[in-house]
């Protein structure tokens, strides 16, 4: 995948992860591939959606037949 040109005053939408909130109610969001979480006012934020809910992976048992004795 080629490198898109960014330029300065371009913009920018990046999907990060709260990771906790401040004592003064400021998130904290972690981007990947950075090093650390920053802080960013919650008022900027277009859109917050909560993570899929994992699945529980369905276990089929399909009886085989001749290895029980009948």
């Amino acid at each position: 995948m080629s490198e898109k040109k960014i330029e300065i005053g371009d913009e920018v939408v990046v999907r990060g992860e709260v990771v906790w909130i401040d004592e003064d109610g400021v998130p904290r969001v972690r981007f990947p591939r950075a090093q650390m979480p920053i802080r960013i006012s919650a008022t900027v934020f277009e859109g917050v959606s909560k993570p899929p809910k994992p699945t529980k992976p369905k276990v089929r048992v399909k009886p085989v037949e001749g290895l029980l004795p009948a």
